[in-house]
């Protein structure tokens, strides 16, 4: 990696700065980050906008890829596929399925991470989900959440900081067994996500209040709709937003929810505590066709992706979380620099990776550069300029 220097708009965790200038040091981290006049280095390369490489904490697979095989080679070209995207760091989220293939497929994943590579650890989504709000996992392999299960996926990899491969896991916290697992996963380290539930909004709301770090996997999704009478999951998600109380995940991909409900959740959110996820699957960046997810066959058409049941479900998204940035902010009217740091800052904090995400000196030097439409143009990783 060689030392450089870019001039133009930077999006930083305080603000826009209209004319400013970037330095990457020799080491791949970030030096100078200021205003152009304060520059004295050499002259930095002109482009147009700057913003700190993509986090994506909801990712199935992309590229015709999936991370849920345990094949490593397949693990590492969806890491690969994304971070050519913007995408510098990602979970890689595997669906319900026997424990054998989960773990066998976790044991991949923390053979991917080890490498160096964007992909930094698990997301386990399911199986301990409820049956009726299943979505796209297959209901042959939803079970009871079990510690014994837990233990074993924890025990299939370890980073060289001792945190275990897996770093998130979704479950139903009406479940039988729920509330043991999550105080487990928490003990562990492991970010507990709440969604794919049948919970009412009390039980939810109570449900997020006794968690360390609540978090709810993708907001409207896998749970029953807002209703004035029912208010169910997303009224209590809501109001633990509202309140700063809990960190929600939204796929605002213009599929999963509409541009006007993106604007409002981030209206909601006095503190940045909304995390953009593309919960991606093997069909993100391929054209129209029939994929699968996991055991279940999916079909794509538009670029969306429903299950091939009866009725079909969403069965994940087909964006990148550049997408998802570039929709809040030209489509939703969400303020970029709040869209921003819920695709950066936000979940690299919530992974307690304190060595990126936002656009400081001494952090990492992983980093996007934007055209003025939002679109990605450049990506650099560790100060190594990947496209």
């Amino acid at each position: 990696m060689t030392a450089a220097a870019l001039a133009g708009r930077l999006v930083t965790t305080a603000g826009i700065l209209d004319e400013g200038v970037l330095e990457v040091r020799p080491d791949g981290t970030i030096g100078y980050v200021g205003p152009a006049s304060g520059w004295s280095g050499p002259a930095p390369e002109p482009v147009d906008t700057v913003a700190p490489g993509y986090v994506d904490i909801h990712c199935h697979g992309g590229g015709s890829h999936t991370v849920t095989s345990g094949d490593t080679v397949e693990v590492a070209a969806v890491g690969a596929h994304h971070l050519s995207r913007g995408t510098t760091t990602m979970l890689a989220s595997l669906v319900s399925a026997p424990a054998p293939e989960l773990f066998a497929a976790i044991r991949a994943i923390a053979s991917v991470a080890a490498t160096g590579s964007s992909v930094v650890g698990c997301h386990v989504e399911g199986p301990f989900l409820d049956l009726e709000h299943r979505g796209a996992h297959d209901p042959a392999h939803l079970r009871l959440p079990g510690t014994d299960e837990i233990a074993d996926w924890l025990a299939a990899g370890v980073d060289d900081a001792g945190r275990p491969t897996v770093r998130m896991v979704t479950l139903a916290p009406e479940l039988p067994g729920a509330v043991a697992a999550a105080e487990l996963l928490e003990r562990s380290g492991v970010l507990v996500g709440l969604g794919h539930t049948g919970a009412d909004a009390r039980a939810f709301g109570e449900a997020l209040r006794s968690l360390d770090k609540p978090l709810v996997t993708h907001l409207f999704n896998g749970m029953e709709p807002l209703h004035h009478r029912r208010p169910g999951p997303v009224a209590a998600s809501l109001d633990a937003l509202a309140r700063g109380a809990a960190h929600v995940e939204l796929i605002a991909d213009g599929v999963h929810v509409a541009d006007e409900t993106a604007h409002l959740v981030f209206a909601v959110d006095p503190g940045r505590h909304v995390v953009l996820v593309s919960d991606a699957m093997v069909a993100a960046g391929m054209p129209d066709g029939d994929f699968e997810l996991g055991s279940v066959r999916v079909r794509v058409a538009d670029g969306r992706a429903w299950t091939r049941t009866d009725p079909p479900s969403l069965a994940g998204g087909t964006a990148h979380a550049a997408d998802l940035v570039r929709r809040c902010v030209v489509h939703a009217g969400v303020d970029p620099v709040a869209a921003v740091a819920a695709a950066t800052s936000t979940p690299a904090a919530l992974l307690g990776l304190d060595d990126r995400g936002s656009l400081e000196t001494g952090l990492r030097a992983d980093l996007v550069v934007l055209d003025r439409d939002w679109r990605v143009r450049r990506v650099m990783r560790g100060g190594d300029w990947i496209r």
